[in-house]
Formats: C-alpha cells, structure tokens, sequence
C-alpha cells in the first residue's frame, strides 16, 4: 500500500511542479465557458431553445468541473514507455503496472481538482447562482466523482493497449478524448437530446463519467436514482476493467514474443 501511495504522491507532486499548465488550463476552460455562454444565450434569444438558458449554462460548466477535475490520460503515460523501450522497466517492479499508473495518476487527478475543478465550480456559484446540492448528494457527488475517476481510468487504460500495436498515444488519446466527451454529456446537456437519440446514448457506458455526477449535483437524482447511478459506474467500470485485463495480457504476450 505504502508503494502505491509513493506514486500518488510522485503524481501530485509533478503536477504541481507545472503550475503554469493548470493556469493555462483553467484560463483554456474560462475562455470556453465564456464562447459556450455566447453560443447558447444566441440560441435562447433566437427562441429555439425549449428549456431554461440557466439550466443549461450550469449543466455545461458543471461537465467543466467534472472533466477538469477527473478525466485522466493512461496513454500519454503507455506511449512514453513503450515509445522509449522503458515500458520493461516498469514490469520489473514488484507492483502491478495498472496500480502503479492508476496511483500516478489518482495524484494528478487530486492536484487538478483543487487547481481546475474547484474554481471553475466557484465561478458558477458567483455567476450562476448555482445551488449547492444536500448534504446526501454532495456526499453522493463526490462519491460519483471518484467513480467517474476510475471508469475514465478504467477506458483510458483499455484504449491504451493500442499503444503497445501503434507506437501511437497521441491519435489514440484524441480519439478516445472525443468520444468520451461527445457521449459524456461535457459538450452539451444529454437530456436536450430527442428521445430515440437519447436511448443509444443510455446504453452506453460514457453517460456515467459526466451526465450522472452533474445529475446528482443539480438534485435531478436522489435517493435511489442517485444510488442507481453509482451502481452503474461501478458496473461499468469492473467491465472496463475486465475487457483491459484482457487487453494487457495480450499486449504482454505480444512484448514476449517480440523479446521484451
């Protein structure tokens, strides 16, 4: 445990070491939320938006808040490595390389969410009014948010694997990146979706990584709704993990046969 807890501190301590890039990153989400509120407050003045302005504007500084603060990149991490031939390096500790990463990462996360996600939410409470949830729900925020955490982890580190074929992390990164944000509910509220749209984007796993944490924060889900919402980023995130596991084992073999 001591181990893993090393590199979450490793973790924290480099991001804070580039401070710089939380400063640009925060003043890169103040200038979108910024574009985001021209673009929809045009929509409402043209009449063509069916629901509140208010509610939209915070549901999409919410999915701010949400991927500034723990959606993560396992690829960046895999590329380097294997990129480098160091990844035989960091099989020969006497740690599982997905704990290593995940703790490495859980550090950055931590650091990204006081720098990026605290005060983009601070902002919506000073410009939107925004309502701070019950004491339930923003125990069940934070609890989603850790989950959201380990089912973005838990994607990353699947799409990941492609690395260990492609030698590519960026292409794969990006991809993954806008997949996950399309789907997720950071671009754009999920529920202005029509019915039969919203249905495709239901069954999929990326809901749970933004739509549900903002669901349980705007009080839009409590009780059983919220519990049902944590019970599926857990479900989602154990069969992310089982089809990585796979995935990692195959990209082993593949470093054996090659003489890694």
């Amino acid at each position: 445990m001591r181990k893993y807890l090393a590199f979450l501190k490793m973790g924290f301590r480099e991001s804070t070491a580039y401070r710089f890039n939380a400063v640009m990153s925060f003043v890169g989400s103040l200038l979108y939320l910024v574009m985001v509120y021209a673009i929809w407050t045009s929509i409402a003045n043209s009449g063509q938006l069916a629901t509140d302005l208010t509610g939209v504007l915070t549901y999409v500084l919410l999915g701010q808040v949400v991927s500034n603060s723990v959606f993560t990149d396992v690829e960046s991490f895999m590329s380097e490595r294997v990129r480098k031939g160091t990844i035989v390096n960091e099989l020969k500790r006497p740690v599982s390389l997905r704990l290593q990463v995940y703790s490495y990462l859980a550090g950055k996360t931590l650091f990204n969410s006081v720098s990026k996600g605290i005060p983009v939410l601070a902002i919506g409470w000073l410009f939107l009014n925004i309502q701070t949830p019950s004491l339930m729900n923003t125990a069940g925020f934070i609890a989603s948010l850790i989950f959201s955490f380990n089912l973005v982890f838990s994607f990353s580190f699947l799409t990941s694997m492609l690395v260990f074929w492609t030698n590519i992390g960026w292409g794969i990164r990006a991809m993954r990146s806008n997949i996950q944000q399309v789907f997720s509910g950071v671009l754009f509220p999920l529920y202005l979706l029509p019915e039969s749209l919203k249905q495709i984007f239901d069954i999929l796993p990326f809901w749970a990584m933004a739509d549900g944490p903002i669901r349980i924060f705007t009080m839009e889900a409590t009780g059983q709704q919220m519990y049902g919402i944590l019970g599926l980023q857990l479900f989602w995130t154990v069969v992310m993990l089982g089809i990585g596991e796979l995935g990692w084992r195959k990209a082993r073999k593949k470093m054996t046969v090659q003489g890694g």
